[in-house]
C-alpha cells in the first residue's frame, strides 16, 4: 500500500499520470504550455507540485504501527520467606522489584495463601503479619510504576477439617471462602488490578481432588463464593477465572456446564506448551497442550455469552535446561537462554496478530532457589539471585520498547 500511494503520487508530480492515454495531442499541448507559460498556469503547476510532493512526505514517513501487544506481567513470589528479614523485605526484594520496573514490565502476580492470611475461623485482620506483609507487598510494587493482581488460594486446615497439612486444596465448604474474599477486596481492592480465584484449579495437586467431575464442580462453587464475597468487599475488582494449566478448553466448557458464567470478569488460562520445545505458533497437535488451541477456548466464551470478556495468560513460561535423562516430554525444556526469550517474544507476538481477547501475559517467574524444585521449574527464572537479568527478560524489555502494549 505504502509503495502505491508513494509511485503515484510522484507521477502526478511528473505530469505523468494519465499521459499515456491521452495521445501525442495531449503531449504536445503540455509541451506547449511548459514552453510558454502563463502566470496563471504557472502559478496552478506550482500549487499541484508542492501538493504532490507533500503528498509523497507523508506516505513515505507514514508506517504502519506494529499490532498491540499484551501487557507483560511476571510472577513475583513476594510473600515466601526468601524476600523477608522479619517484616521488612531484604535485599534481594528490592533488587528483584526494580529489575522488573527497569525492564518495562508492567503487571506483577503476586500469589497469596488464604491459610497464611487466615489461619483460624476468627476473621482476618490487617494487622496480622501475613497481610501487613501483603500492604507492604503492593505500595513496592505500585511504587515503581507496576500494577498488581493477587492470585488466592491454598485453603486453611480450619476450612476443611480432616484433610491434613497440604494446603494446596480446595474447602469443604465453598460458602467458607467468602469472608475472606471480601476482607481482602475491603482491603486490598483499591490498589490492585483483580483477583485471581484458585492457581490451575483443572489439577488434583493444586485441588486435592481426584476425581475430574467433582474438581470443576468444586472449583466452580468456590469461584461463584469468591466472586460475591470480592464484590461485596469492592464492587469494582474484577475477579479472574483461576487459571488452569495450559488452555484446557474442556476444563471451561464444564465449568461453564456447572453455573460458571455470571462469577467471574476475567478469563485466564495458563498457556504452557505440552511440549516445551515447540515454538508457540506451532499446530502439529490439537488440544490443551499447544498455546494455538486458544481459539476454541474463545469459542466456548462465545457460545456462553462472554465472547466479550477479557482473557489473562495469568502464567506461562519457557523453561531452560538439558532434557538429558528426562523421559516425561511435558518436562522438557529448551537449550538456551536466547531459544527460550524467543519463544516467549513470539507468544506475545502470536496474541498480537490472533487473538485481541488476551490483554495480559504473565510470565513465569521472577525467581526461584534451586533447592527442593526440579531443574524444569529452577529453568523458569527471570532474574538470578543477585539480580542479574536474564537474557529472556532483556528480550521482552526490547519488545516492549518497540511494541505498543494493550
Amino acid at each position: 500500500m505504502k509503495r502505491t500511494i508513494v509511485v503515484a503520487a510522484v507521477m502526478a508530480v511528473a505530469g505523468l499520470v494519465g499521459g499515456a492515454a491521452g495521445g501525442g495531442a495531449a503531449q504536445a499541448a503540455t509541451t506547449a504550455l511548459a514552453t510558454k507559460p502563463t502566470a496563471e498556469t504557472s502559478a496552478k503547476k506550482k500549487k499541484k507540485k508542492t501538493a504532490a510532493a507533500s503528498a509523497v512526505r507523508t506516505a513515505s514517513t507514514t508506517t504502519t504501527a506494529a499490532p498491540a501487544v499484551p501487557q507483560l506481567g511476571v510472577q513475583l513470589h513476594a510473600m515466601w520467606e526468601m524476600y523477608w528479614n522479619g517484616q521488612t523485605p531484604n535485599a534481594m526484594f528490592d533488587k528483584h522489584l526494580n529489575a522488573l520496573a527497569a525492564n518495562k514490565v508492567q503487571i506483577v502476580r503476586v500469589d497469596m495463601g488464604w491459610s497464611a492470611s487466615q489461619p483460624t475461623s476468627a476473621a482476618p485482620s490487617a494487622t496480622s503479619w501475613h497481610n501487613q506483609r501483603l500492604n507492604t507487598v503492593i505500595n513496592r510494587i505500585r511504587a515503581k510504576g507496576m500494577k498488581v493482581f493477587i492470585t488466592a488460594h491454598q485453603s486453611p486446615l480450619w476450612a476443611r477439617p480432616g484433610t491434613g497439612s497440604n494446603t494446596m486444596q480446595f474447602p469443604t465448604n465453598a460458602s467458607s471462602i467468602k469472608p475472606w474474599m471480601t476482607f481482602m477486596a475491603k482491603t486490598y481492592g483499591s490498589r490492585i488490578a483483580g483477583i485471581e480465584v484458585w492457581n490451575e484449579p483443572n489439577l488434583a495437586e493444586f485441588t486435592g481432588v481426584a476425581d475430574s467431575n467433582t474438581r470443576v464442580k468444586k472449583f466452580v462453587a468456590v469461584l461463584k463464593a469468591a466472586y460475591a464475597g470480592i464484590k461485596a468487599g469492592n464492587a469494582s475488582v474484577p475477579v479472574i477465572f483461576g487459571g488452569p494449566a495450559q488452555t484446557d478448553d474442556v476444563f471451561i466448557k464444564q465449568a461453564y456446564a456447572a453455573g460458571a458464567k455470571g462469577a467471574f470478569n476475567v478469563m485466564a488460562v495458563h498457556p504452557y506448551q505440552g511440549n516445551q520445545t515447540k515454538a508457540p505458533e506451532s499446530t502439529d497437535i490439537t488440544g490443551k497442550s499447544r498455546m494455538t488451541n486458544l481459539p476454541a477456548v474463545i469459542a466456548a466464551m462465545k457460545a456462553n455469552g462472554d465472547g466479550t470478556k477479557p482473557i489473562w495468560w495469568t502464567e506461562f513460561g519457557t523453561s531452560v535446561h538439558s532434557n538429558a535423562g528426562i523421559s516425561q516430554i511435558w518436562l522438557h525444556g529448551v537449550a538456551t537462554e536466547q531459544i527460550s526469550g524467543d519463544y516467549m517474544v513470539r507468544s506475545f507476538k502470536l496474541a498480537a496478530k490472533q487473538y485481541p481477547q488476551v490483554k495480559v501475559g504473565t510470565l513465569y517467574t521472577a525467581y526461584r532457589p534451586a533447592a527442593g524444585i526440579s531443574v524444569h521449574q529452577y529453568g523458569y527464572r527471570l532474574l538470578e539471585a543477585d539480580g542479574t537479568v536474564k537474557t529472556q527478560l532483556k528480550m521482552l524489555k526490547a519488545m516492549r520498547d518497540s511494541t505498543p502494549s494493550r
